[in-house]
């Protein structure tokens, strides 16, 4: 695992730069990585490690739903920053 301080650098920088939205995910699902790429770090989430995966309902031109693969660390570098951050 990343040093707290440097994930939270990168949890920042997602926020930004709008890679990452501030609001509380609509689902939230965890289970063995599917191969993705981090949304925090950019590391890629074997399936022998954990993953969480973040779902939002978008509204007007992006109408649908977006979601997001995190290590769990990750998610909770996300969750601080984004609290932080509103």
């Amino acid at each position: 695992m990343p040093e707290e301080f440097i994930l939270r650098e990168k949890a920042r920088e997602a926020i930004r730069s709008g890679k990452l939205p501030t609001r509380k995910p609509d689902r939230t699902f965890g289970g063995p990585g599917m191969g993705k790429s981090c949304a925090v770090c950019g590391d890629t989430i074997p399936p022998e490690q954990m993953e969480v995966e973040i779902e939002f309902n978008l509204d007007g031109a992006l109408a649908g739903r977006g979601s997001y693969h995190l290590h769990p660390w990750c998610l909770a570098a996300w969750e601080f920053e984004r609290g932080q951050a509103q």
